[in-house]
């Protein structure tokens, strides 16, 4: 895990640009000297596109940035090779605005700035946005699930194939509601955790309309 002091991350450039993309919650896409940059909001994780509030996310941070002038505070580069940044926009700082609203994660793994944590814990407590959801479950999570569900399957022969396609899932890749006879894939925040419910195949239910089934 990355270790950084209790407070925001050190700023080792900062530069206008205009918002010319929004990818989801947490990554957009600047115009810097008729150069596009691919930006990370420094310190939060948004939820996934196949999650609840994944969409409404994105939404959000569209209406606060997409088309504006920002400032970029650049604090260093992910894995991915995406700039991370605090980005200024209107007088608000985006990341802060996002915890604020419930639309994501303060990422603590990678964070440690304490005014964000109070801005998580503080929409967390009114239940607002994502956390009106009871059972909200972390993009990092989320994406965990995902690969896991995505991993190659090795025969009891040694020999290594795909992952198995949805008419060839054996029972528990998928979870069933049963009272609404919803069926959830692997990488749902609903699977295994509904009231009423068990393990599935993929031709059992309704596929759910946030992951798909």
């Amino acid at each position: 895990m990355l270790q950084f002091a209790p407070h925001p991350p050190k700023v080792i450039e900062e530069f206008p640009a205009k918002v010319v993309g929004v990818t989801d919650g947490d990554t957009i896409t600047v115009l810097r000297d008729r150069e596009q940059i691919k930006i990370r909001l420094e310190g939060i994780d948004a939820p996934e596109r196949g999650q609840a509030f994944g969409t409404k996310s994105k939404s959000e941070l569209s209406k606060l940035v997409y088309r504006k002038s920002v400032t970029i505070q650049k604090t260093g580069t992910d894995r991915y090779g995406r700039t991370l940044a605090r980005i200024e926009v209107d007088g608000k700082e985006a990341a802060e605005e996002m915890l604020k609203e419930g639309m994501a994660w303060h990422y603590k793994e990678y964070s440690t700035d304490e005014a964000l944590s109070e801005l998580e814990i503080n929409a967390r407590s009114a239940n607002i946005g994502l956390w009106s959801e009871s059972n909200a479950i972390a993009p990092w999570e989320y994406r965990s699930r995902q690969k896991s569900h995505s991993a190659p399957i090795v025969s009891s022969g040694g020999e290594t194939r795909g992952a198995a396609t949805p008419s060839e899932s054996p029972a528990g890749s998928y979870w069933l509601n049963t009272s609404s006879n919803t069926r959830h894939n692997a990488g749902c925040q609903y699977y295994n955790n509904t009231k009423r419910g068990r393990a599935c195949t993929a031709s059992e239910g309704k596929a759910c309309g946030t992951c798909g089934g």
